[in-house]
């Protein structure tokens, strides 16, 4: 009879408390929740690049089936939360959403310690070695002839005895895009101001030989052709060649080491 009256009592007990529920109710989803989630994937996916517009409001409405007072409301849902934003003009651009600022503190630290200098060449040769590999196994035909482009514009610049460093900051620019990795092609957009302002330093103050030109451009050209060919191993390989050659040339004629 105590057993019984013990065993009662603790199943009581347990009976009283709480359960968590296994389901939940579930939420009707509004139409600009589902049209934000579409562009939000493409996005993700690298359907639409950094700075790259969108399809007109109302060439949404009609790829997707809605309103336009749902795609307007996607379309401000996405721009909250720093993904997209409208441009003058009109339209809609895909923000960088790894920028936050970065760049104006760390080129300031660049401009006042050349040392820093290498420090980001060294965080560049991290990422676009990588870069180089992943681009031969994942470029486009289209993305290779525009890499292809650039190098011509720079044989012809070579030939012609000029230097226009934005081509070899697109250079590698586009190399990146080439991965389809969009986190590494966001960090890349974020950075690229101090890529392009690193690579001007080098190609007008450091590397201003005939010389030194040919053997930039014949980098380039390596990477290129590895690119072109699929070899992912020789895309590394060749990407990694240059990179070390412009950090080791920085340290011989700066700071004679």
């Amino acid at each position: 009879m105590l057993y019984y009256s013990w065993y009662m009592a603790k199943n009581s007990s347990n009976q009283r408390k709480p359960v968590e529920p296994i389901f939940r109710k579930i939420r009707s989803e509004r139409l600009s929740e589902k049209v934000a989630d579409q562009l939000r994937t493409a996005i993700g996916e690298g359907r639409f690049k950094v700075g790259e517009k969108l399809p007109s409001q109302p060439d949404l409405a009609e790829l997707m089936g809605v309103s336009r007072p749902s795609i307007r409301e996607a379309v401000k849902l996405l721009e909250l939360q720093g993904m997209i934003e409208t441009v003058q003009g009109g339209g809609t651009v895909v923000r960088n959403i790894a920028a936050q600022e970065i760049g104006t503190p760390i080129e300031t630290l660049l401009v006042n310690d050349k040392e820093k200098v290498i420090c980001f060449m060294d965080v560049r040769a991290l990422l676009e070695v990588w870069s180089a590999k992943r681009a031969a196994s994942n470029r486009t035909e289209d993305e290779l002839k525009q890499i292809l482009s650039l190098t011509e514009e720079m044989q012809k610049d070579f030939d012609a005895g000029s230097i226009r460093y934005e081509l070899d900051a697109k250079f590698h620019k586009e190399i990146a895009g080439a991965t389809h990795n969009t986190i590494l092609t966001h960090i890349v957009g974020s950075v690229f101001d101090l890529i392009r302002e690193s690579i001007r330093f080098h190609r007008e103050e450091v590397f201003v030989s005939r010389r030194d030109q040919k053997k930039i451009l014949e980098h380039h050209m390596k990477i290129y052709e590895a690119i072109r060919d699929r070899d992912s191993e020789r895309s590394e390989g060749s990407m990694y060649e240059h990179l070390q050659f412009v950090i080791r040339e920085y340290r011989r004629r700066f700071f004679n080491c």
